[in-house]
Parts: C-alpha cells; sequence; structure tokens
C-alpha cells in the first residue's frame, strides 16, 4: 500500500512541475480553424473556416483561406450562401467579418466579387468597397420598361 501511495506522490508531483512550466501561448496560430454558431434552437447559423487563424485578443481573430459559410437557420441547415476570401478579420463579440483583400461570395441567386469588404452576419448584410461584380442567376423581366 506504501508503494502505491508513494507512485501517486510522485505522479502528483510531476504533474504539478508540467503544469507549472506549461503555458499558453497565443502568438502561435490555429491551423485548419473552424468556428461554428448556432440558433438558440440549436440550428447552424454559420460556419467559419480558415486555413490558419490567430487571436489578436479577446475580441479579433485573423484569418487565412476564409470560408465561411451562411446556413438557413432550420432543421436542414440548407447552405444559404458562401462567402471566400484570402484573408479575413472576425470581431467575436458582434459576429463582423471584414478584409481589405478579395472576397468572393456565391448563393443560388448571384454571385458577386471585390476587394476592401465587410459583413455584418446579424444583419445579413455583406458591403463591398471595390472592383465590385455581380452576377446574377435570376431571370430579370421588363428590365427596361
Amino acid at each position: 500500500m506504501r508503494l502505491i501511495l508513494s507512485l501517486l506522490s510522485l505522479l502528483s508531483a510531476a504533474t504539478l512541475a508540467f503544469a507549472a512550466t506549461t503555458r499558453i501561448a497565443t502568438d502561435k496560430p490555429i491551423v485548419n480553424f473552424r468556428l461554428p454558431h448556432f440558433t438558440p434552437e440549436g440550428y447552424r447559423s454559420w460556419l467559419v473556416r480558415g486555413t490558419e487563424a490567430r487571436y489578436v485578443n479577446e475580441d479579433l481573430v485573423e484569418i487565412k483561406e476564409l470560408n465561411l459559410t451562411r446556413f438557413n437557420r432550420q432543421a436542414d441547415e440548407k447552405v444559404e450562401t458562401m462567402i471566400l476570401s484570402p484573408a479575413a478579420q472576425l470581431r467575436l463579440t458582434d459576429r463582423q467579418v471584414s478584409g481589405p483583400e478579395s472576397i468572393r461570395i456565391i448563393n443560388d441567386r448571384f454571385e458577386a466579387s471585390g476587394s476592401q469588404w465587410s459583413y455584418d452576419h446579424e444583419a445579413n448584410k455583406i458591403s463591398i468597397a471595390k472592383n465590385v461584380r455581380v452576377i446574377l442567376h435570376t431571370q430579370l423581366n421588363d428590365i427596361l420598361k
């Protein structure tokens, strides 16, 4: 019994020593970053992914190769829109995403691209400031009348 207690004591001491020398560093990137968001009912609202992410501070994450998928917030979790960009910043408190580089937006009704963009998840609003190009995937009846 004394041998078991001695081993447990040594194991506890080793664990405490390891914990004292281990620190969590925020300067290292998170590889294959994924951040889901759910509605109060438990349905997916969005999924933010990136090849790499870095926490700038408690509210800001920088993401490389952003792939943001917005869902319909229903049980079937249908994809509504995809947003792609080589670099983006995500504010965690208000779910605002923005980037100075290019953006590509894809959904059933249109495709859009440009640069210097921002996305407000709660308002479901995307703003593109430069080099905007939009392709509509819908029929426009009587547009010139």
